[in-house]
């Protein structure tokens, strides 16, 4: 493969796989245009550029596959280009036109491998890209609503284009707003005849049920509008019985495929995001599963093996699996290349260990595996949704590979748990089982506390220890959590409830910090931080800092939810937090306790940001102050300089989890592990 034209590594007896690669590189490559385009106008939306990446990611496998070397190659350059424009760095203006003008190529290269048009195209970007670099790239401002640009917006238009929605279903949604309204014009006349003198109690009554109704009435219209959205499962898997064939033709194999819960409905975006990964699967169950015919009926088997791909939905999440019958993974083996690595083992359950990018137990690369690829693809497009993989196998009887996922992309479970005034979630598809703390047999280890669990010790860690916070007295709880190092026990104060929430991803100034993967607004200025699973099996597995150790911050601002956000942010990253409200409350913090910084928002009722920090320097107060603001003009952000700033942070900076790194930098622990 020396990525120059030439005929394809393809099967001529399987047009349908060539088919199957021509509609999904046109869907891909007018994306990959449109992205091109709206990036060279600034009109590019922050939160579509992941899906810009995989979607090159995506044209480079399976073009690899099939053996379009220069396709591959496109796929690589485009990926790698986008992987730049989400870390923001700058790129010439002729560098973007080029990436369309690629991307735009990629389906006449299928048609005429020969043409040296896309080469061209290759060697004129990399020249592009080294040249004198352009301004930062320009992406549309993130939604204001999303606590002043702290957060994103939820996804608008992930993956692009269309959904086909069923006109029945559209009109029943019309129906029901239409009740709403009704049910609302209804609370308004509740209301004037409370004005007038009812009985209060027979108003009370009718009140509440009006309210009931209502209340039921937009949780209906809720699931009505997110089902606009959703597919069957079909649609992910409708190519893959002639897949499947093709690899069992190329690898000298006998395979059959099953297919179950095509009718299962789920987000188009998630089937988008899972169909990829689930190909890898299937190239791992017929490669490394599936036994040639000789050695299957040497064994007892059928010379005819069996892959069976599945759908299966429980609680507003959905089971994906891959099974296999065939001879299952040598878990020995993967023991020894795994130490051979250096790699961590946590027996009993060696499945982790498979998790990590290029492992494999393969002694060869094969055009198919052997990379170590496909789990950590399948992982990674999981983990993008907070959902959880799990690996099952036996010797002799195959291996079953699970993706627990939610079923919609706009509105997803978790488990919510309270610290405090602090509410946390945990994505319901991490979340293995819960009990009551009494019930459980925890014993104390040299480096910790572990609990029995399944006839097996897993590490278990106080969620208020793991996000930074003082672990509370009154601990009651405990959830054991699916991570990518295993399963680790969390202990919490309180269990509050399930709840299907709309999660919002961090804006680029607190992304990074590794434990939160977003929040969800739940009225009233309250916010749910969303933790990331593994960060739990991660900081499980080492004694946490204590708090002494850890710099004091001062966040100050009016608003509740950012408050919260921020402190949930630093202190998972290492500082210990307290808040204020406004100037006032800051004073008197700063007055009766030390701190090491300080966090500002310019925008504060009364006295703004800048007036705090002109009293704070004032009274001699020297300590770093970071301002943070997304409203503020240029003469304002001046003013901010004027009076003292150490640092001055747009919210809409695109520079990843600028936040925690400006204070480190400030603080003089750029190098420190404050974690």
């Amino acid at each position: 493969m020396n990525g120059k034209p030439g005929k394809p590594n393809l099967d001529l007896n399987t047009p349908e796989l060539t088919r199957i690669f021509r509609e999904e590189l046109e869907e891909r490559s007018r994306r990959l245009v449109a992205g091109a385009r709206d990036l060279s106008t600034g009109s590019l939306s922050l939160e579509t550029v992941a899906d810009l990446v995989r979607d090159a990611h995506t044209v480079k496998g399976s073009a690899g596959l099939l053996g379009y070397d220069t396709i591959r190659n496109a796929g690589a350059t485009l990926e790698r280009m986008w992987r730049s424009v989400a870390e923001a760095e700058p790129l010439p203006a002729d560098a973007i036109v080029t990436m369309e003008a690629i991307a735009g190529r990629l389906v006449a290269a299928l048609d005429n491998p020969a043409d040296g048009d896309l080469v061209d195209l290759l060697d004129k970007i990399d020249d592009e890209a080294s040249a004198e670099r352009g301004e930062v790239v320009a992406f549309r401002p993130p939604d204001q609503t999303g606590l002043g640009g702290l957060l994103t917006s939820v996804s608008e238009d992930l993956l692009g284009g269309a959904t086909r929605v069923d006109t029945g279903h559209l009109y029943r949604l019309i129906n029901r707003i239409v009740e709403v309204s009704l049910d609302a014009d209804a609370l308004a006349d509740l209301s004037l005849v409370s004005i007038e003198g009812a009985d209060p109690e027979m108003f009370r009554k009718s009140w509440r049920r009006q309210l009931e109704r209502l209340s039921e009435s937009i949780g209906d219209i809720q699931d009505q509008a997110v089902a606009l959205a959703d597919v069957p499962f079909f649609d992910a898997v409708s190519t893959f019985p002639q897949f499947v064939r093709y690899l069992a033709r190329r690898m000298g194999k006998d395979v059959r495929i099953e297919v179950e819960g095509q009718d299962v409905q789920l987000d188009r975006q998630i089937v988008d995001l899972i169909r990829e990964p689930l190909r890898h699967l299937l190239v791992n169950a017929v490669d490394h599963g599936i036994e040639p015919p000789d050695v299957r009926v040497g064994a007892g088997k059928a010379a005819t093996g069996t892959i069976k791909v599945s759908a299966v939905t429980s609680d507003q999440r959905v089971e994906v699996s891959v099974s296999d019958d065939g001879g299952g993974i040598d878990w020995d083996r993967v023991a020894e290349v795994a130490h051979e690595r250096g790699l961590p083992i946590l027996p009993p359950d060696l499945s982790p260990v498979l998790f990590h990018h290029g492992f494999s137990t393969a002694t060869t690369v094969s055009d198919f595996s052997g990379s170590g690829d496909g789990l950590p693809a399948a992982l990674e497009a999981v983990e993008t949704v907070n959902g959880a993989v799990h690996v099952s196998s036996y010797r002799g009887q195959g291996t079953t590979v699970i993706m627990v996922l939610p079923m919609s992309m706009v509105l997803q479970n978790v488990v919510v748990v309270a610290l405090g005034d602090q509410f946390w979630g945990i994505p319901e598809a991490a979340v293995e089982a819960t009990m009551p703390l009494s019930k459980a047999t925890i014993a104390s280890k040299g480096n910790g506390r572990e609990l029995q669990f399944k006839s097996a010790s897993i590490p278990c860690v106080s969620l208020s220890l793991a996000v930074g916070a003082p672990e509370p007295a009154d601990e009651s709880e405990l959830l054991v959590v699916s991570t990518r190092s295993g399963l680790v026990a969390v202990t919490v104060s309180e269990l509050v409830d399930r709840r299907r929430v709309a999660v919002k991803n961090l804006g680029p100034i607190l992304e990074g910090t590794g434990h939160i993967t977003g929040a969800a607004l739940l009225g009233g200025g309250q916010i749910l931080v969303v933790i990331e699973p593994n960060f739990l099996g991660v900081v499980a597995r080492q004694r946490p800092r204590s708090l002494d150790d850890k710099p004091k911050i001062l966040v100050v601002d009016d608003s509740a939810g950012v408050r919260q956000l921020l402190s949930a942010t630093l202190n998972g990253a290492g500082f210990e937090v307290e808040v204020a409200s406004g100037a006032r409350e800051a004073v008197l913090a700063m007055a009766t306790d030390g701190f090491d910084a300080m966090v500002v928002d310019y925008s504060m009722p009364r006295s703004n940001g800048v007036e705090l920090v002109r009293a704070m320097r004032a009274a001699e107060i020297r300590v770093p102050i970071i301002m943070v603001s997304g409203v503020a003009t240029a003469e304002e952000k001046q003013a901010a300089w004027e009076v003292g700033v150490d640092a001055y942070l747009d919210k809409f900076d695109l520079r990843q989890g600028v936040l925690t790194k400006t204070l480190k930098h400030l603080l003089g622990i750029d190098n420190a592990d404050t974690a």
